[in-house]
């Protein structure tokens, strides 16, 4: 049962996969380790989609949360923010905020033209979070800031645009959910 709630059958069908991997390619033993990196992530990504829409089915928000879900991920590829250390401790943190995100955004209404300047403030200020293991140039942070603010923008114009205000308020708490973990920092 621990390999079920620590998530470690990721670990372990990215291990496996990253080994046939480097066998099949007939590499050296170096190149594991950036292939487990990447079918980590992947397996990973694909785990916590799965879990994410069991979560939302469960709870009758899966539009909502999906939603929040997408417009966080469009933000924080650019934005950056907040990482754990170990993806057991980042997949129950990304689940449990999306899941709170969407009940939110099914429950209680915001503005969003406040929220999009508090994440605009946010950005402009704070993004991109780096993060020690992927540092920055001065030229790929400005880019990224840019890009995260454009995108921002093409949220709250998709906002302004939509008469639905569920997937108007999902759209916003995302967006204020990219906005948080930028400036949370955890040493």
């Amino acid at each position: 049962m621990k390999y079920v709630f620590d998530f470690r059958y990721v670990k372990i069908f990215a291990y496996k996969s990253a080994k046939c991997l480097q066998m099949a390619r007939e590499e050296s033993h170096k190149h594991r380790y950036a292939y487990y990196y990447g079918f980590q992530a992947v397996y990973g990504t694909i785990n916590k989609i799965i879990l994410l829409s069991l979560l939302g089915l469960m709870l009758n928000i899966f539009p909502q949360v999906m939603i929040v879900a997408l417009s966080f991920a469009m933000l924080r590829i650019w934005s950056g923010g907040l990482h754990f250390n170990n993806y057991t401790l980042c997949a129950y943190a990304s689940l449990i905020s999306l899941v709170v995100m969407g009940l939110l955004a099914k429950y209680i209404m915001i503005n969003p033209i406040l929220i999009f300047v508090i994440v605009l403030v946010m950005f402009v200020f704070y993004a991109p979070a780096e993060h020690p293991n992927r540092p920055l140039s001065h030229k790929e942070k400005t880019w990224f800031k840019i890009i995260a603010i454009i995108i921002l923008f093409i949220l709250f114009g998709v906002q302004l645009c939509i008469s639905d205000s569920l997937v108007s308020n999902s759209i916003a708490y995302g967006v204020l959910l990219a906005g948080i973990i930028v400036k949370i920092r955890i040493e």
